[in-house]
């Protein structure tokens, strides 16, 4: 099978994920002080922040992904189902963190929710740059040499989520700060040329 199916396939749930991060942000009703419920709704805007800038290092380094790919087997495409099953997930434990995260025992629920989550998103991806390693006849000839840096590199995503999930047993302001900082690692390090992904 050739991969344009595929990755129509994953543009479109990349793209209703991301959208659906919009509806769960929160306008304040009735507000006297309409600044100041703004500000309490922080975690919301955090969270979509975070999430959606997840979202789109994962779109990106999916397409980067593909690039490599000449044609895909049934191995493949169930790891790239697998992958867009936790996509299509994300706004689920986003609107968990937004609502939860400043409330003790029950942010650390909702973080460590979005932290493994993120981390099998990651792992799913880690998993499908090991399985084209495995299989290098569904590869573009001359791309063969990116599949092991990329696998290695892919590796940071689910070490950093399971870190953060851990994190968030403690603190979940500090795990969803893990959280970000991992979306930032690989935005920057991604602008750098080279395959990542989370």
């Amino acid at each position: 099978m050739t991969t344009n199916r595929i990755q129509a396939l994953a543009d479109g749930i990349f793209a209703i994920a991301a959208t659906l991060l919009v509806l769960e942000l929160p306008i304040p009703s009735d507000s006297t002080d309409l600044l100041k419920d703004l500000a309490h709704d922080w975690p919301s805007y955090a969270a979509y922040v975070v999430s959606f800038m997840t979202i789109a290092i994962v779109w990106v380094n999916h397409h980067s992904l593909m690039d490599c790919v000449a044609r895909a087997d049934r191995g493949l495409l169930e790891l790239v189902l697998l992958l867009l099953l936790f996509v299509a997930i994300v706004p689920w434990p986003t609107a968990l963190l937004a609502e939860y995260l400043r409330e003790g025992t029950q942010g650390s629920t909702a973080a460590v929710v979005y932290g493994l989550v993120l981390g099998a998103m990651a792992t799913t991806f880690t998993a499908t740059w090991w399985y084209l390693k495995r299989h290098p006849q569904l590869l573009e000839p001359g791309t063969e040499e990116r599949v092991p840096t990329a696998l290695r590199r892919s590796l940071v995503g689910p070490l950093v989520y399971l870190a953060g999930a851990l994190i968030a047993l403690i603190s979940p302001i500090l795990a969803f700060v893990v959280f970000a900082l991992i979306a930032v690692f690989f935005a920057v390090s991604g602008r750098r040329g080279r395959p990542v992904a989370t």
